[in-house]
Order: structure tokens, then C-alpha cells, then sequence
């Protein structure tokens, strides 16, 4: 059994694995498809297995089918947050001074 600790690290990780995909998929670079991700890319392994699991066709994918992908692959990041029933991760966002 997970220790409080190492629960609270995991759902840390979970929130910026969350945040870096949000980041990329609405940031300015992009990808107008899901499937024009990079293999090189840290989320093209789950995408592609999510447009599997689908049933899509990863090359000749529609733009609605690469939206459904997208909000899929967005949903699981996100759940993955929540790492213990015992647990409700709790998000407290302070400020750092730019200088």
C-alpha cells in the first residue's frame, strides 16, 4: 500500500503531465490534428493507443475523429490525477514575483 507521501508525489506528477499535455495541445505550436503529434513526443505512444482503442484510422483520421482523440487523451491525463480513493487531491496555486 502507497504511503501518503508517495500518493501525494504521484498525483503531483499526474497534475504536470496534465498541465505540460494541455500546454502542447493548446499552446502555439500545436498540432491542428492529433495525429500530426511526433513520435518523439512524450504523449504520441497514448495517443495512438487511445485511436486504437478507438478503432480510428491513425493516418486518414478525420478532424472530428482527432477532436474525439484529443478530448479522450485529455479526460485520462487528467483522471490519472486522482491516484487514491482514500485521498481528494486538493490544487493550491500561489504566485512568484518576476524579476
Amino acid at each position: 500500500m502507497a504511503t501518503k507521501k508517495e500518493l501525494l508525489e504521484k498525483s503531483q506528477k499526474a497534475i504536470g503531465d496534465y498541465f505540460s499535455l494541455s500546454k502542447y495541445l493548446f499552446g502555439d505550436d500545436a498540432p491542428v490534428d492529433i495525429n500530426e503529434i511526433p513520435k518523439e513526443s512524450p504523449f504520441y505512444e497514448t495517443a495512438r493507443a487511445l485511436s486504437d482503442e478507438m478503432e480510428l484510422d491513425w493516418d486518414n483520421m478525420s478532424h472530428e475523429d482527432s477532436n474525439r482523440v484529443m478530448l479522450n487523451i485529455l479526460s485520462e491525463y487528467f483522471y490519472n490525477i486522482d491516484v487514491d480513493e482514500k485521498y481528494k487531491p486538493v490544487l493550491t496555486i500561489s504566485f512568484q514575483k518576476i524579476e
